[in-house]
């Protein structure tokens, strides 16, 4: 998805670029200068000196690498949250190791996104245009609705490989600051949770299989990313990233007989992924829409609430970026309106997914 400067606020988004060498403080300055609706409101080369421009600068967003000097990244995300709540875009060459990825969206980032570079990468236009695209985004970010997310890490054992085949499915859309959510949501699940959950959320493709890797040790239950063809098998969570689509599809193996597909092109992909699981579960199917911006996802709740499925969508007062609820709202196709908190705990005892659905096994 690509948004043109015109569709956006007409002020100029201050922004101050925080990343220890001098060839990425210029390569971002021209990157971030080729839009009219951004403001390179200064530099910085380290947290520590982050934190002292901001008074100076007062920047409406900053972009932050994680790998530095004196103070790095993560620091300097804590110190930023707590004292300043500007919303912040991560440019790091750090994407396989999925401790900081994971760690940085934990604590309220907007997004976590690769530096540019030129190496190995086949639209390199499009990649600056990300990075335009995520600090104008960012700036209208309500930055004050993000919680950092506390996790346990997992305490039992799954469940018993004969519980493999699900009897319903909640499959979950959001878009703009999706993961902090989706950790939110799936870190309150119980520990021995007996139902599947697909959720896609804004993630860059590099970003993904390391973030669900470092996310799976911390987690009550198992997370697993789809990157290509995966089984849908009970007690697991399924992460996947609005850069591609999702579908559940019948398959030949497995013992559910179904399986997650992703597919590279496609558009509404939350739409698709919802109507997949329409077809495939029908009332057995629950629709989550949480924050996010677009209509994406609004139609594929219709088409589950017409199977006689649940929806929820999450309380907009709760949405770092509330757009995408409200869009869904409006078409009247949702059952319930929950906290995040509320939403994990209705999928636990939903019929199908929590004890109650045990005995349809």
């Amino acid at each position: 998805m690509v948004l043109s400067d015109t569709s956006l606020a007409p002020a100029p988004v201050k922004t101050l670029i925080v990343d220890d060498t001098p060839f990425m403080r210029k390569t971002l300055q021209r990157v971030l200068g080729d839009s009219n609706m951004i403001e390179v409101a200064g530099t910085a080369s380290n947290g520590r000196e982050c934190l002292d421009r901001i008074d100076e600068e007062r920047p409406d967003v900053i972009t932050l690498d994680i790998d530095m000097p004196v103070m790095n990244g993560i620091s300097a995300v804590k110190n930023i949250m707590i004292r300043h709540q500007i919303p912040i875009v991560i440019i790091s060459s750090l994407i396989q190791d999925g401790y900081f990825a994971f760690e940085a969206l934990r604590l309220g980032v907007m997004d976590f996104i690769p530096k540019p570079s030129r190496v190995g990468v086949t639209d390199f236009a499009r990649e600056e245009e990300l990075i335009r695209q995520r600090v104008l985004l960012a700036a209208g970010m309500k930055i004050n609705r993000v919680r950092r997310v506390r996790c346990r890490p997992r305490t039992v054992p799954g469940l018993p490989e004969s519980f493999n085949c699900p009897e319903g499915v909640a499959v979950i859309g959001t878009t703009l600051a999706g993961p902090n959510n989706i950790m939110h949501l799936v870190s309150a699940l119980p520990a021995d949770f007996r139902g599947a959950i697909i959720a896609m959320q804004e993630i860059h493709p590099s970003i993904l299989a390391p973030f669900c890797s470092y996310f799976n040790q911390i987690s009550p239950v198992e997370v697993i990313p789809v990157v290509s063809a995966t089984p849908l098998l009970l007690g697991k969570v399924y992460i996947g990233s609005t850069f591609s689509a999702l579908s559940v599809e019948k398959s030949h193996s497995g013992p559910s007989g179904l399986e997650i597909r992703a597919a590279r092109n496609g558009r509404f992909p939350i739409d698709r992924l919802f109507e997949s699981a329409a077809i495939h579960f029908g009332e057995r199917t629950c629709g989550v829409l949480l924050t996010g911006t677009g209509t994406d996802g609004a139609k594929g709740l219709e088409t589950i609430k017409a199977a006689g499925g649940l929806t929820i969508a999450q309380e907009t007062s709760c949405c770092p970026f509330p757009n995408l609820v409200e869009n869904a709202l409006q078409t009247n196709t949702v059952d319930d309106v929950l906290s995040t908190a509320q939403i994990a705990h209705r999928l636990s005892v939903w019929p199908y997914m929590g004890p109650r659905g045990l005995a349809r096994f």
